[in-house]
């Protein structure tokens, strides 16, 4: 059996290492897909913001650079008028979320806000000043922070008059093959830039601007000369050069600002918004509405450090995209992890169809090892039943044969002896007729083909029966016979012959096994206890050992080694008594009696 064992080992191992090859295989390339998937994802949502920032700062990079005073000239039917500018509104309203609020860096230094009126129009009253001022002092605080500030370099003291226009030439070409490129590279995912841009300025428009900085200190006086002032008059026209947003930022604050070229003096514009808040309006509907960003994590920061993260980390999460955003925040990675609890697609298909897969193996090559090893157990005790059968056979068939031979050849000298040795001859037909009787009744059971008979009869009449018939034999062995019966008027039905045949079997059993004990006695027994009726069959021989006791009903099973075993027998009795009892809906009980092995048949409960 070890060697078969090892074999059905080595089979499982054959077949389960490809099995686990292709599972993995399997498993790896759903993981390599569902990475590509994921990946395929992360960019999408990479355009998807870059998109945003796109449009969100393409509104401000229209926006005109007048704007971001307290007061502008907007031209209106038959000239201009001066009004307030859509910045200086207050609470500050913007498309951008976490807006903290507009700015102006004139060339010396000076912070302006367009919520604030300053120089000249300082004395302006308006609605919450104190709240005004706060915000001048949070965009003061986040510039000097961040280390933005304008130190008035102008850019070139002497420009020709048609420098302007040749550069808008040039920017238009510029702008033309940007746009072609921006095309092409849009395509492959590359970044797309705004191009400077020119606005002119009128006469008043240029005055107003003035009017907020240091270059007019007072305009309402009338009798103050403007060549006292130092004040030159502007031109009818000014070309105004503008550049498009820059960035810079850190784990707070996002500032977004750009240069402006007035009469070759360079002011700074921009706007602060709260960094977190701002990048949350952009993925909010994507984390919010996409099942698939339930599993990811998103993350915004530095090639140093992360700045502001949108998910649960998790220290086990697997970077998918880690590239820098649109531009002008190109120096900030945008990294996409996908965490743990995000499944491959299919994963738990290849998961259970693996387990599946084992436990068809192992159940299947199991049955298979049990089935063989059944089988081959079987084989072991019919080939012990046909040594016993043949032992059984050839004891008697000798005897048999050898007292003929003296009775043929007339080597007995008397009567006496004659009889006796023709006894012994009929004694030991007896003992084959059983044998032989043994295995047929044992070939109908296992066909099918006992014929059941039951009549209605009393267990005690059929117990002193059997006691007539038997009792001889029982004798004849050396054994004491003590029968005792309980008062029972019962009828109940039962086929009689399986009955008998029940009770000679286990009293050969008790005579085999207790021939060498030292009180030779067989104890046949009915007990009546309530609805119970019962027969009990003791010997006082060795019993069974407690292992044993479960086994010694199965077919051709006996509790002594073939090649060592010291007593008669085929083991097909006991495995004939339970099929008897079996088809007769009866129940056999067995326990060793101290001394002695104690048996009980019972019979069908009288209430059926």
């Amino acid at each position: 059996m070890k060697k078969i064992r090892i074999t059905f080992i080595l089979i499982f191992i054959a077949i389960a290492f490809p099995v686990v090859m292709l599972l993995g295989k399997s498993f790896s390339h759903l993981k390599t897909g569902s990475q590509y998937a994921y990946k395929e994802h992360a960019y999408l949502v990479l355009q998807m913001l870059n998109q945003r920032i796109y449009d969100d700062l393409a509104i401000e990079e229209q926006r005109s650079y007048s704007e971001y005073r307290f007061i502008r000239a907007v031209p209106v039917i038959g000239g201009e008028e001066i009004t307030l500018s859509r910045l200086a509104e207050f609470p500050i309203r913007s498309h951008y979320a976490g807006i903290i609020g507009y700015f102006q860096l004139d060339p010396d230094g000076a912070l302006k806000t367009p919520v604030l009126p300053d120089g000249v129009l300082e004395s302006i009253p308006v609605i919450d000043r104190d709240k005004r001022e706060q915000v001048r002092d949070s965009i003061q605080k986040i510039l000097l922070h961040l280390g933005l500030k304008n130190e008035g370099k102008p850019r070139s003291p002497d420009r020709n008059p048609s420098e302007g226009i040749l550069n808008r030439i040039y920017s238009q070409n510029l702008k033309y093959n940007k746009d072609n490129l921006t095309e092409r590279k849009s395509k492959n995912g590359d970044d797309l830039k705004f191009s400077r841009r020119y606005e002119h300025s009128s006469q008043k428009e240029t005055f107003v601007f003035d009017v907020e900085s240091a270059k007019i200190r007072r305009i309402t006086d009338p009798k103050m000369p403007l060549e006292e002032e130092h004040y030159t008059e502007p031109p009818e026209v000014m070309e105004v050069e503008i550049e498009p947003f820059q960035a810079t930022f850190n784990h707070q604050y996002l500032v977004y600002y750009r240069y402006i070229w007035r009469n070759n003096e360079p002011f700074i514009q921009g706007f602060a918004v709260d960094f977190p808040t701002y990048l949350g309006s952009l993925v909010r509907n994507e984390i919010a509405f996409n099942p698939q960003e339930q599993t990811t994590l998103l993350e915004f920061g530095s090639k140093n450090r992360p700045f502001v993260i949108f998910g649960k980390r998790d220290k086990n999460a697997i970077s998918i995209l880690s590239v820098p955003l649109q531009y002008p925040l190109s120096d900030m990675l945008f990294t996409m992890y996908l965490t743990p609890e995000g499944r491959i697609p299919g994963e738990n298909m290849v998961i259970w169809l693996g387990f599946l897969t084992f436990v068809i193996l192992a159940g299947g090559l199991i049955a298979v090892y049990r089935l063989t090893k059944s089988q081959l157990a079987l084989a072991t005790k019919r080939q012990d039943f046909i040594s016993a059968v043949s032992h059984e056979l050839k004891t008697p068939l000798t005897a048999i044969r050898m007292y003929a031979e003296m009775l043929q050849n007339s080597w007995v000298a008397n009567d006496e002896k004659r009889q006796k040795y023709y006894s012994l001859i009929a004694s030991e037909t007896d003992r084959l007729s059983r044998l032989i009787q043994n295995v047929l009744n044992l070939s109908k059971l296992d066909r099918n083909q006992w014929n059941i008979q039951l009549k209605k009869e009393n267990p005690r009449n059929t117990l002193e029966e059997f006691v007539a018939t038997y009792s001889k034999n029982i004798e004849k062995n050396g054994f004491d016979l003590t029968v005792t019966k309980d008062v029972c008027e019962y009828i109940i039905p039962m086929d009689k012959d399986a009955v008998m045949q029940i009770l000679m079997n286990l009293v050969d059993n008790s005579i085999k096994f207790s021939k060498d004990a030292q009180y030779k006695m067989i104890v046949l027994e009915l007990k009546v206890e309530d609805n119970d009726i019962f027969f009990v069959v003791r010997d006082y021989g060795p019993g069974i050992p407690p292992s044993e006791i479960t086994k010694v009903f199965d077919e051709f099973y006996r509790v002594e080694n073939e090649m060592t075993r010291k007593t008669n027998g085929t083991g097909i009795g006991l495995s004939m008594v339970k099929k008897l009892c079996s088809l007769t809906n009866m129940r056999i009980e067995i326990e060793n009696a101290s001394p002695g092995l104690r048996t009980k048949i019972h019979f069908p409960p009288i209430s059926i």
